[in-house]
């Protein structure tokens, strides 16, 4: 169940953002965000889960692989629809990234049902709450520089 969900998690991340790119396109400063969300993701998983043991995702033996399948083709993905969407007001953003962040929590907990990510030391609340609050603030500062810097 656990690969089941995994792959079918990829093909629905493909799936919606080529729904998406109907409506809005990418702009540069959005492909950099996702760019260098796979290094985040990377960075952040081997370290939390490969090197401290907090997560696996499927099986101990093959974690790093979908680790960076995940990073490649999920969050990479994500982080794109929220930047190519993401509203340029501040508090209509606030909102928007709140939602975001729910929807990734209900995401993340459909992954722990599915064992599709194993927590051995993680706990979603507070540690993932905090991640995704400082991720997507730092992603957002991102955003709202390089949109400023770079061409649309």
């Amino acid at each position: 169940m656990a690969t089941t969900f995994f792959y079918l998690s990829i093909i629905a991340m493909l799936i919606l953002f080529i729904i998406c790119y109907k409506f809005r396109k990418p702009t540069l400063a959005s492909i950099v965000i996702g760019l260098t969300t796979v290094g985040y993701s990377l960075i952040s998983d081997i370290i939390l889960g490969d090197q401290l043991k907090l997560f696996y995702y499927i099986s101990p033996q093959q974690s790093t692989f979908y680790m960076v399948l995940s990073a490649l083709l999920i969050y990479s993905i994500l982080n794109i629809l929220y930047t190519m969407f993401l509203p340029q007001k501040g508090k209509h953003a606030l909102v928007y990234t709140f939602c975001w962040i729910v929807v990734l929590l209900l995401f993340e907990y459909t992954t722990i049902v599915t064992k599709t990510i194993v927590f051995t030391g993680w706990a979603p609340f507070p540690w993932s709450l905090v991640t995704y609050i400082v991720a997507y603030a730092w992603i957002y500062c991102l955003h709202r520089y390089l949109a400023k810097k770079m061409p649309a």
